[in-house]
C-alpha cells in the first residue's frame, strides 16, 4: 500500500495542480523507496513525505519496526530534501520548506516520543535557521573549543551536555542537504574551521555524519523491544554518554 500510495503522489505532482503528501511510519519507507526515487529524479517539487516513528524510540514494537539505517539512507538519495526536527519551530521551518521548494520532493522524519524544546533561543531564530539546513542552537559562552551537532529527538541530549561546558557551542542540523547548498560564508560561520573538535549525535547509522565531524555517538545496529527510553539508554542516547564521550575525545 504505501508504493501505491508513492505511486498516485507522484501522479498528482505530475498533474501540477495540488501540492501532495503522504504518511507512513519511518521505517516503511522501504516499501515505497522506487516511486520516492522517481519523484526525487523528476524534480516533483509538489510532493512531502511525513514520516513518523523514526528511531529506536518506537520502543516495544522492537528492531522490526526500529530504522536505525532509513534516515541515511534516505539522504543518499539525490536532489531529497530530508528534514528531521528537534522541536515544534523547527517543525514549522520543515512544513513551509516542503511546501515552498520548488525543484525537488521533502521528507519529513519526526519523532514518536515528546521531544523538550529549545525555549531558551527565540522561536523565529529557530524557525530561520532550520530553513538554513543547520544553525548555532546554543552560542559558547568563552573561546570556542567544541562543537556538538545534533537533529531531531537527540538536540535536547546535545543541549543538556553543553550546559556545563563555556567553550561548547551546539549546532542542530534538521537537513543536511539545504545546509551543504547554503554560502560558504555561513557554512563556515555555523561550522568555522578553526574548531576541528567536533562531536555529532543521532539515534542512527553514523557513517554520514564523518563528513562534519570527528566523532559521532550513533547507533550502528539494530534496536531491540523495550519501552522507548529503556532502548534510548542502553544505545547511549543520553546526555550522560555523550559527556562521557566528549570527555573521551583528545
Amino acid at each position: 500500500r504505501e508504493h501505491a500510495m508513492g505511486s498516485i503522489m507522484n501522479g498528482f505532482a505530475y498533474h501540477g495542480l495540488w501540492k501532495v503528501s503522504g504518511s507512513t511510519f519511518l521505517v516503511f519507507v522501504d516499501y515505497f523507496r522506487a516511486t520516492v526515487r522517481v519523484a526525487a529524479l523528476s524534480e516533483l517539487n509538489a510532493v512531502s513525505y511525513i514520516l513518523t516513528h523514526d528511531s529506536i524510540g518506537v520502543g516495544e514494537d522492537g528492531p522490526t519496526h526500529q530504522p536505525v539505517e532509513t534516515v541515511s539512507g534516505l539522504r543518499v538519495i539525490p536532489n531529497l530534501d530530508v528534514y528531521r526536527p528537534a522541536d515544534a519551530e523547527e517543525t514549522v521551518a520543515a512544513m513551509v520548506h516542503s511546501v515552498t521548494r520548488k525543484d525537488g520532493p521533502t521528507a519529513l522524519i519526526f519523532s514518536r516520543q515528546n521531544i523538550v524544546q529549545n525555549s531558551a533561543m527565540d522561536y523565529m531564530e529557530r524557525r530561520t535557521g532550520a530553513m538554513k539546513g543547520a544553525y548555532v542552537a546554543k552560542k559558547e559562552n568563552g573561546p570556542l573549543e567544541l562543537i556538538i551537532m545534533a537533529t531531531g529527538s537527540e538536540v535536547p541530549h546535545a543541549l543538556e551536555a553543553a550546559a556545563d561546558m563555556p567553550g561548547a557551542r551546539v549546532v542542530s542540523m534538521p537537513c543536511m542537504e539545504v545546509f551543504d547548498r547554503q554560502s560558504d560564508d555561513y557554512r563556515e560561520s555555523v561550522l568555522p574551521s578553526s574548531c576541528t573538535k567536533r562531536i555529532a549525535m543521532e539515534a542512527g547509522v553514523s557513517g554520514l555524519w564523518y563528513k562534519y565531524a570527528s566523532k559521532v555517538v550513533g547507533v550502528d545496529r539494530f534496536g531491540f523491544s523495550a519501552p522507548g527510553d529503556i532502548v534510548m539508554k542502553e544505545l547511549g542516547m543520553t546526555a550522560d554518554n555523550l559527556k562521557a564521550q566528549i570527555a573521551s575525545m583528545s
